[in-house]
């Protein structure tokens, strides 16, 4: 977990592009909406990999917001059910329950099918905020960050210094500061 954090921080500061990193974020938040163990859970971990994405921070992204999705269930539960509860999609569903892997998804379960409904949604406005948010960071939080007194004494401290190590070895994260 801390290569990951490590990864997320140097490349807030590297050259990836802000799309990557918001990408990553948006899909990270997708399967952390959805629960795991079912094939389109699977398939959509799988997705992350084969895309030009920031890995770290996709699986960080779906680290945190795997804390923060049992607030929300009820209300992805209620978005599932009315979803599956839609007449005009059963002749859909019955069709998919014929298929031979379809129903490995598990896309008759209310979160499942709600917090696929809830990723699809979300993803186009986290995408773009988590673009504003790296160029944000980078144009203004940063610069102030990197000659901060106090920043540069809380470097000090041994677990910074390991994360500090580590991210060296991915990106020179604190190349400004030291």
């Amino acid at each position: 977990m801390l290569s990951f954090i490590a990864k997320f921080l140097a490349a807030l500061n590297a050259n990836s592009r802000p799309g990557e990193i918001g990408a990553a974020a948006a899909f990270g938040f997708m399967l952390a909406l959805i629960p795991g163990g079912n094939l389109l859970w699977f398939a959509l971990f799988i997705l992350v990999f084969l895309l030009k994405v920031h890995l770290a921070t996709a699986l960080l992204v779906m680290v945190l917001g795997k804390l923060v999705v049992p607030l929300l269930d009820p209300l992805i539960e209620l978005l599932g059910l009315a979803i599956l509860n839609q007449e005009s999609l059963f002749p859909l569903f019955t069709a998919m329950a014929d298929m031979p892997l379809l129903p490995y998804t598990n896309y008759n379960h209310s979160l499942v099918t709600g917090g696929l409904a809830a990723g699809i949604i979300l993803w186009i406005p986290l995408f773009f905020l988590f673009i504003l948010l790296v160029r944000l960071y980078r144009s203004y939080l940063w610069p102030k960050l990197a000659e901060n007194r106090l920043v540069k004494g809380f470097l000090r401290y041994p677990l910074v210094k390991k994360i500090s190590g580590a991210v060296g070895k991915v990106g020179g994260f604190w190349k400004g500061i030291r």
